[in-house]
């Protein structure tokens, strides 16, 4: 692992350190309050289905899988969740058991990169604010590869990822590396996505500039950045 790598996943590790011990998943004014709205349109797509394979990678604390275990906790559902930190697979089955679906929760800690995903294993892979976190953009593409194999006939991807990533000091305003491995042009990661999808059926494409301010150690960030959402069906 290189020295910028092992630099931005402590970064990471920190932050997201502070924001699991002091944020309450649902009960909090941060990202954490809720489930984004993109995967609350795709659950009514799955519906009809009696059993329902997931898979959540970089699932932190559950933000987006225990509302799907939810969703579904009248039927066979199982989420796996892989996530690179301790602390949020513990909170994660904390989380889930305190939600009543630890039954339908699998924690992996392991990196997103490292995790293998089978063929034509699940029905549904969502990835929130976690691929631009792969160690490089040819593990990046790899890993579009490994979820469009992933998916079985009808299987939907979700995918909301950050690119063209600023970062400076919200009080000095001095400009800092962006913390994220994968940094594309906006441009180059919606090329990505259509390549790699191409030919099934797109639900949803958008790009929005966000601004927030996120914790990093001895400062607080102001990040800007493009967020491309991409969600699709396999035909």
């Amino acid at each position: 692992m290189d020295e910028r790598l092992k630099r931005i996943r402590e970064s990471e590790r920190k932050s997201h350190i502070e924001i699991y011990t002091d944020e309450k998943l649902y009960a909090t004014d941060s990202w954490l309050k809720k489930p984004i709205k993109t995967v609350r349109d795709i659950i009514p797509l799955f519906e009809d289905y009696r059993s329902l394979r997931v898979l959540d990678l970089g699932s932190g604390v559950g933000r987006n899988s225990i509302y799907v275990a939810e969703c579904f906790g009248d039927r066979d559902c199982r989420v796996d969740c892989v996530d690179l930190l301790e602390i949020a697979i513990q909170k994660l089955l904390e989380n889930a058991k305190e939600h009543n679906v630890e039954a339908s929760i699998m924690g992996i800690q392991q990196s997103i990169e490292e995790y293998t995903i089978g063929a034509d294993y699940y029905d549904f892979i969502m990835a929130i604010s976690a691929l631009e976190h792969i160690d490089t953009e040819e593990s990046f593409r790899k890993k579009l590869l490994e979820i469009r194999n992933g998916l079985r006939e009808k299987g939907v991807v979700c995918l909301v990822v950050n690119s063209e990533v600023r970062e400076k000091n919200a009080d000095t305003g001095e400009v800092v590396d962006a913390q994220f491995e994968v940094n594309l042009p906006t441009a180059k990661m919606q090329e990505y996505l259509k390549e790699v999808f191409k030919g099934w059926d797109v639900l949803k494409t958008a790009m929005s500039a966000q601004e927030y301010d996120i914790p990093r150690e001895g400062f607080v960030s102001r990040l800007s950045t493009n967020v491309v959402t991409f969600v699709a069906r396999k035909e």
